[in-house]
């Protein structure tokens, strides 16, 4: 970072080089001139210093980081649309034949529209949400049609993207993600090559890469999550088998033999007690601790091998300042202060998901 001086700083400067014997207190002449002078010079130095910061990947923001990155052809991966799936039927309950045009037809749930592009089965069909960004993950159940369809009984959206869609690449994502490529030197097939070009399929948020002595010689193992790091649906699964492909015909090295697999959800029950402050909403406390248990327990990352006790207990303390102490936390019904630790091999893959969180009050 560039040495910023102060506005007084300089106007000392300036008035130091002006001779003793000349008026320069303040108000004088010469004082009133170079006043607005060291103002402006002051600026300067601010817009220096801040452009300067620009120039570097840790302290560069938005369009300068984006410039910077794009030095070793990165790109800020911009936001996707959702894909999900559809069902519909006719008055009679039967699977409805929905017409597919170039303009498709449009439903919509809350504020989200979704537009048919193309059938999947007999009364299932592929939509893509008009609207850019995880929003469109959010909602699922009846639709109501924005266009005309005849013979409508009920169209209703699945619970599960097909691809779930991602927010556009916030600084720091874009600045971990250079970073961690530029320091790992993908090439030829290397692991981080592998991770860096599964990470660039639309629809994918995390993979981890296992070798030969994991899957068996020639192979390469990809454990793929979804954008938000969940198991990835099997159309995504495909998508990553097909990009990829065998025998030199897609991204994989010739001799390599790709295999993509998805995680499972293991659900983590926690059971806690808490201690309150006299005259405290006891209440509001748990409700607050418990919200507090599963932000900690979906928040970890998909590589994480370990859910921590300490972490746990750490999560709720802080959750509410109603909150003197935690006699006793425990996960899945482990001995108390143990942690939870969670497989990761590629034949079973584990990300932690909260399951029944019970918060009760002591004395």
């Amino acid at each position: 970072m560039a040495e910023i001086n102060e506005y007084e700083d300089i106007l000392k400067q300036m008035l130091d080089r002006v001779p003793d014997d000349l008026d320069k207190r303040e108000g004088s002449v010469i004082y009133n001139t170079l006043a607005p002078a060291a103002y402006i010079i002051a600026q300067q130095d601010q817009l220096l210093a801040q452009m300067f910061g620009m120039l570097f990947a840790d302290t560069a923001e938005g369009y300068w980081l984006d410039r910077v990155v794009g030095d070793f052809g990165f790109v800020r991966e911009a936001a996707t649309y959702s894909v999900r799936e559809i069902h519909a039927t006719d008055n009679e309950g039967d699977p409805l034949e929905l017409a597919i045009g170039e303009s498709g037809l449009r439903f919509g749930i809350q504020d989200q529209v979704f537009t048919v592009r193309e059938k999947l089965s007999d009364g299932v069909y592929k939509a893509v949400c008009t609207k850019a960004g995880t929003q469109g993950n959010c909602y699922s159940g009846t639709l109501l049609p924005l266009d005309h369809v005849e013979n409508l009984g009920q169209a209703t959206l699945a619970a599960q993207p097909l691809e779930p869609a991602r927010d556009e690449e916030t600084d720091d994502e874009l600045r971990a993600r250079f970073y961690r490529f530029v320091r790992q030197s993908p090439y030829g097939g290397n692991k981080a090559d592998y991770e860096q070009k599964t990470l660039s399929i639309d629809g994918v948020g995390a993979v981890r890469v296992f070798g030969a002595e994991s899957v068996g010689a020639g192979k390469v193992g990809l454990m793929i999550g979804d954008e938000q790091g969940a198991p990835a649906t099997q159309q995504l699964i495909n998508k990553v088998s097909e990009v990829f492909g065998s025998e030199g015909n897609g991204l994989a090295p010739i001799g390599h033999t790709v295999l993509v697999r998805t995680c499972t959800e293991k659900e983590v029950d926690v059971t806690a007690q808490i201690r309150v402050k006299s005259g405290s909403d006891a209440e509001e406390a748990k409700r607050l601790a418990q919200s507090a248990v599963e932000a900690f327990i979906n928040g970890h990352a998909f590589s994480d091998e370990t859910v921590f006790h300490a972490k746990l207990v750490s999560e709720i303390l802080t959750s509410s300042s109603s909150i003197l102490d935690v006699p006793g936390a425990t996960m899945n019904e482990l001995s108390a202060a143990a942690n939870l630790a969670l497989e990761k091999t590629f034949d079973h893959f584990e990300v932690p998901v909260s399951g029944t969180i019970t918060i009760s009050e002591v004395s």
